[in-house]
């Protein structure tokens, strides 16, 4: 059966592995169930400690030599790890150390236990390889959370790029079910609130594609995810290409050139964009000729479809 004080270890390694604890935290409370004056967490490219004298520390550090290859499960002493150790990896001389090498899906691992004053003792030993399996399954657990994060800001950040975001109506209530970070950054830079979406969602049957105002556009799908309930999403319609100096690098043309070409993309005809810059039309036709010819395209509504239809708008 376990200890109390064993399973609030438990239970601090499931925080830890779904971010809701910071290791070291964590580690306080692993030195001081063990009685020891430090405890620290060597991924193979990531470490995380704690000890008394400078309490938190953590980076992103490779896995010290001396640590390298230990056999999963197994507990080293000090004497072992000393032993294996280059000249430099000699940093605690006099204490009593153990580590156990973690057995971690995304590569190898290990924790290792400090005691300036004192030795372990063999029991010592069977609770830090009893604890063994579980660090390794937090660790992995860690590092999906850590990927789902980092997609999910991708996922966020590529939506927020093209100004796009999602709800789910229930219109029979009528209420907001749900609602992505980037739907509500579009609707509070718009001045547009929950009520407005839920009231223009209503007034046509899905599909339908319903004006905001503000520069919104509400796409209303009808069917999922239950009875009831409607998909919504919404996109900018009043965003800006990328700048003239962002246009002139990405499409190899010159920067006189790219303002011509964010002008005709954004719908100016090629009489109103060269007074609109201030160049003769001839200036403008021989700009354009010079466009056309390094991207290939033929003409300006060729231009204006690639320079919206392209991953261009996603530089915003």
């Amino acid at each position: 059966m376990l200890e109390p004080e064993e399973s609030a270890l438990l239970l601090g390694l499931g925080d830890a592995s779904a971010h809701r604890l910071d290791w070291p935290v964590f580690l306080r409370s692993f030195a001081a169930f063990f009685q020891t004056d430090a405890a620290m967490l060597f991924l193979s490219q990531h470490y995380w400690g704690w000890d008394r004298t400078s309490a938190a520390h953590m980076g992103a550090v490779p896995l010290p030599l001396v640590f390298a290859g230990l056999r999963a499960g197994r507990v080293y002493s000090g004497d072992e790890l000393h032993d294996r150790a280059l000249a430099r990896d000699l940093v605690w001389l006099g204490a009593d150390t153990r580590a156990i090498g973690l057995n971690c899906t995304h590569g190898p691992a290990c924790m290792v236990l400090r005691r300036d004053k004192g030795a372990f003792r063999a029991a010592d030993t069977a609770r830090l390889a009893g604890f063994g399996p579980h660090i390794a399954q937090a660790l992995d657990l860690w590092h999906m959370v850590q990927a789902n994060t980092a997609q999910q800001r991708q996922t966020q950040d590529l939506a927020r790029r093209i100004g796009i975001g999602a709800l789910v109506l229930d219109l029979t209530r009528p209420a907001v079910v749900d609602m992505d970070r980037v739907a509500a950054g579009l609707l509070a830079d718009s001045g547009l609130d929950t009520a407005t979406v839920l009231s223009a969602a209503r007034t046509r049957a899905a599909p339908a594609l319903v004006p905001l105002g503000a520069g919104l556009d509400m796409l209303v799908l009808s069917g999922e995810p239950a009875a009831g309930q409607a998909v919504a999403y919404l996109r900018q319609t009043m965003t800006p290409l990328p700048d003239a100096g962002f246009l002139a690098a990405a499409l190899g043309i010159s920067r006189a050139e790219a303002r011509l070409a964010r002008a005709l993309g954004e719908g100016a005809s090629l009489a109103g964009a060269a007074a609109q810059l201030g160049l003769t039309i001839e200036t403008a036709r021989n700009y354009s000729k010079r466009i056309y010819a390094r991207t290939g395209l033929r003409g300006q509504a060729a231009l204006v479809r690639y320079l919206w239809c392209s991953a261009l708008p996603l530089a915003r």
